[in-house]
């Protein structure tokens, strides 16, 4: 009887904590259900109307995403709509399925662990704002540890079929961005390895799990094959992802700046003593878990951009060790378990600290609702076909999607065609900008200000490419020229051009 009552208070109190960061979840998306349609989500989703309306991938549009990030688009926007309110929803549906499997993942640890990171980690995508709903690296993060939940079913179930769904999960991760492959190849080796050590056929779970990569690469190939741009997207990802990879890259002093935040170092710095202590690293689950770590931190590292959206694979797989660890080391007794005590409490107080900053955290729009009025002046829904972006920022592009008006190319960012580093990569993009533009001359362009990386608040992008810029000055007048307050440490602005002659 004197057992069973610590028990039932112990239940007692992890039940009340699992309530409590549920509701502040719920009050996060209840708060910012309202969210607008900014930054690279309709950026992205643009390109998808470009495609509606003609334009085929990595042949009329220039630009470099993979085809992995154009499905996933395709279906939210065939499914879900249009509007931002979709874009809302699949959001919260990621961040659903992130929680469902690091729950699953958790599970034989402590029911609560997995809520307890799921929460932690959706707050956080949450504080970084609506700026990053929906990004590329979060739908990673997502396929990554549902691919995770599917193999550690395998190592503690000893059933081949689920290697199918981490093969196809993980192998549909490295569509968006090629860094998951090496990770998608080591997900299935694991499988193989657990059926041998228990010495059941390898081929089993190793057949399943290269299946299903198989199946996620041949969904993108049909669609490569369908639009007639197989080759060409093998040319391009060659040339220009190389590119791109390589633009802007920062110095590790800012990567580091910009990985992490205090509370979530904290958290990290408690998980690492306790890991320590816990000798938490022998197991195959441990292991596999801190690869997923070492995977988020390299992915981070490795793409040299330092922005929110590169670090969540890091903090989800870091998050979930966190919730695993702090509470195994909460059975044990002295000085652990009273600083997994501590660890829990303090993520606990993060959870309305999260999102309270996520549901007030603001975004400014006086660019999009500028442009919108210019552009409305200008002709509105008859500049369709007739209007250019010359931008990096997702602003002008945002415009044309809400007012659904077809650019008059296939340009997508302007560091392709302003550079002040030669490349071939740029020369050709040129040369392609060039040929669509005096095919189809714009009656309106917009030159945003600055030129990514560079935050400068500056128009001498232009004299980057001089045959451009006097093309500019004979056949176009300058019709407005706006200037609106920083926002996040980035100067906003554009000129507007309309044609004369």
């Amino acid at each position: 009887m004197t057992a069973s009552r610590p028990e039932a208070i112990r239940r007692a109190v992890l039940t009340a904590m699992c309530l409590f960061l549920l509701f502040w979840f719920g009050y996060f998306v209840d708060k910012t259900w309202h969210w607008a349609l900014v930054n690279d989500a309709p950026q992205l989703s643009y390109l998808i109307f470009l495609m509606k309306h003609g334009m085929k991938p990595y042949r009329d549009i220039i630009e470099m995403n993979m085809p992995g990030t154009y499905l996933v688009h395709f279906a939210v926007l065939g499914t879900l709509g249009w509007s931002a309110l979709a874009w809302r929803i699949f959001d919260v549906l990621l961040m659903l399925g992130i929680g469902g499997a690091m729950v699953a993942i958790a599970w034989p640890y402590s029911r609560a662990s997995g809520i307890f990171s799921a929460v932690l980690f959706a707050l956080f995508h949450g504080r970084d704002g609506m700026g990053e709903t929906g990004e590329r690296d979060l739908v990673i993060a997502a396929l990554l540890l549902v691919s995770y939940a599917a193999v550690f079913s395998v190592l503690r179930r000893g059933r081949a079929w689920p290697m199918f769904f981490a093969g196809l999960c993980a192998g549909y991760a490295a569509t968006i961005k090629p860094i998951p492959l090496p990770m998608a190849l080591l997900l299935v080796v694991v499988g193989a390895l657990a059926f041998r050590r228990e010495q059941k056929p390898l081929w089993k779970p190793l057949v399943a799990g290269l299946t299903g990569m198989a199946v996620a690469f041949a969904i993108v190939g049909e669609f490569l094959v369908h639009e007639g741009v197989l080759g060409l997207f093998l040319r391009e990802e060659h040339e220009m992802l190389p590119f791109y990879a390589h633009l802007g890259d920062f110095d590790l002093h800012w990567m580091l700046q910009n990985c992490s935040t205090s509370s979530f170092l904290t958290l990290s710095v408690l998980a690492l003593v306790l890991t320590l202590a816990l000798r938490a690293w022998q197991s195959w689950e441990d292991r596999l878990l801190l690869t997923g770590i070492a995977f988020g931190v390299f992915s981070y590292f490795y793409q040299q951009k330092g922005t929110p959206y590169h670090r969540y694979p890091m903090i989800a797989f870091t998050l979930l060790w966190c919730g695993i660890i702090f509470f195994r080391a909460m059975r044990r007794q002295g000085f652990v378990r009273w600083l997994a005590v501590v660890a829990v409490g303090y993520g606990v107080v993060l959870a309305p600290l999260y999102a309270h900053t996520a549901a007030k955290r603001p975004w400014s729009e006086d660019y999009e609702h500028g442009l919108t009025a210019d552009l409305q002046a200008l002709g509105g829904a008859g500049l369709s076909g007739h209007v250019q972006c010359l931008a990096t920022s997702a602003e002008c592009d945002t415009v044309l999607y809400r007012m659904q008006l077809v650019q008059a190319t296939g340009l997508a960012y302007d560091y392709f065609v302003f550079n002040r580093r030669p490349s071939p990569v740029v020369t050709e993009s040129q040369q392609r900008f060039w040929a669509q533009m005096e095919q189809n001359p714009p009656k309106v362009m917009v030159v945003t200000v600055g030129l990514y990386p560079s935050d400068r608040f500056s128009y001498d992008k232009l004299a980057l490419w001089p045959q451009f810029q006097a093309y500019l000055g004979e056949h176009y007048r300058l019709y407005a020229e706006r200037e609106f307050p920083m926002f996040e440490q980035r100067s906003i602005g554009y000129r507007l051009y309309v044609r004369t002659n």
